[in-house]
């Protein structure tokens, strides 16, 4: 007995091929396929579509032209600064009884002393002193900075500081009259008591606490007396590294401190001073330390200046 051709003797003389029951179903789909390809070709034109889609409409159509009028209320607030005019500031309660907050600044009414300025040629870095005369303290702000919760500042300028005022968000300045600057610089420019700075060493010196606190009373006088400007070293892309006195009054509160022009303040107790405000605790160290340390380079060479300040 054999199924579809297997199980007999094929190689038998007179066999029947193998594989012989295979041949039908090989037939059948061989037909099958021919047929399905033939419908295919007979249903295919009537599956196309007989119509053109629909179009759709342009950009240009779908866009709608609007009069210039409708957009008067963005003209008439001048959104954009057509008319190249800067707007006034608005107010909290839309009224003017703070004054012009971005006006010409007034003369401030607080409470505070401009003592002095170092102008950079950086803005951001100038500095200036202002005593807080409620607090009887001086301090040193910079360009941004909070001066104790009553006025950020906003430019620092020789022998001026304009801010704003918190409490009415107001322009306000703080100067040093000229008339008694040149008074006070008049006055405390020369030292001319031998026992109020003495040089005991080439770097060393005694300071009395009453001489201190004549010459830091008119700081703004002091700063006049000197010229300074930052040391920067060449080849490091601006990086500073101390002040260079480039210019020193004769019979100035510097030069009886031993300082000579185009001497670099480079440290002050051992702090790197590369800034402004690092500056500025040189006047800060003379008016609160019994001893202090200077730090300069002098013809190439570095050198300490060591002050003591009596009483």
């Amino acid at each position: 007995m054999s199924i579809f051709g297997f199980g007999r003797n094929t190689f038998s003389p007179g066999g029947r091929p193998p594989f012989e029951g295979f041949y039908i179903y090989a037939l059948i789909a061989l037909m099958a396929y021919f047929a399905a390809d033939l419908s295919v070709v007979y249903l295919r034109p009537k599956m196309l579509p007989s119509k053109p889609p629909p179009t759709r409409p342009s950009q240009e159509e779908r866009m709608e032209m609007k009069d210039l009028g409708q957009y008067s209320s963005i003209t008439r607030k001048n959104i954009f600064n057509e008319d190249g005019k800067i707007p006034p500031a608005l107010t909290g309660d839309g009224g003017g009884d703070e004054g012009d907050t971005e006006g010409t600044p007034v003369l401030t009414q607080l409470p505070i002393k401009l003592e002095g300025t170092l102008v950079h040629a950086n803005p951001k870095k100038s500095i200036a002193t202002i005593m807080i005369q409620s607090k009887n303290e001086a301090g040193s702000y910079m360009v941004d900075e909070d001066m104790e919760n009553m006025g950020k500042i906003v430019r620092i300028e020789r022998r001026k500081v304009i801010f704003r005022n918190s409490s009415n968000q107001r322009l306000e300045y703080v100067e040093i009259p000229k008339d008694s600057a040149l008074k006070l610089g008049a006055s405390a420019a020369p030292v001319k008591n031998a026992e109020t700075i003495q040089k005991s060493g080439e770097f060393n010196f005694t300071i009395s606490r009453q001489e201190v606190d004549k010459q830091l009373s008119n700081l703004g006088a002091v700063l006049n007396q000197a010229r300074m400007v930052p040391n920067i070293i060449p080849g490091t892309g601006g990086r500073v590294q101390g002040f260079r006195f480039v210019s020193i009054q004769p019979g100035s509160v510097y030069e009886k401190l031993g300082f000579k022009p185009m001497d670099v303040i480079t440290a002050v107790n051992g702090e790197p001073v590369n800034s402004p405000t690092k500056a500025m605790e040189f006047y800060q160290a003379m008016r609160n330390d019994s001893s202090f340390k200077i730090g300069i380079i002098r013809n190439g060479r570095e050198e300490t200046m060591e002050y003591s300040v009596t009483k």
